[in-house]
């Protein structure tokens, strides 16, 4: 047993931390990755769940652009990878 206390933590506060950043790297996000697929790669990726505050749209030249908040981007950088040449950032 410590002999200090633990210290108490709004539950919102907490909520924040732990969902405003895309990956296992948690924080508050201060970044958004913009990115930009291939039509090719667009309709698997429209279907994908990368972050619950992630933003979608479809463009008019038949690509997906995807937001993702982030806070730290080596996890984020990996899942970008994976597209290759299909993804722009």
């Amino acid at each position: 047993m410590l002999e200090q206390f633990a210290e108490i933590i709004d539950a919102q506060l907490l909520e924040e931390f732990l969902i405003s950043s895309c990956s296992i790297f948690r924080g508050i996000a201060q970044n958004i990755a913009v990115l930009e697929f291939s039509k090719s790669r667009a309709k698997w990726v429209a279907d994908e769940n990368w972050h619950p505050k992630q933003e979608g749209e479809w463009l008019d030249n038949g690509k997906y652009q995807l937001s993702i908040p982030f806070n730290d981007s080596r996890e984020l950088i990996m899942d970008i990878l994976k597209h290759g040449t299909k993804v722009e950032v």
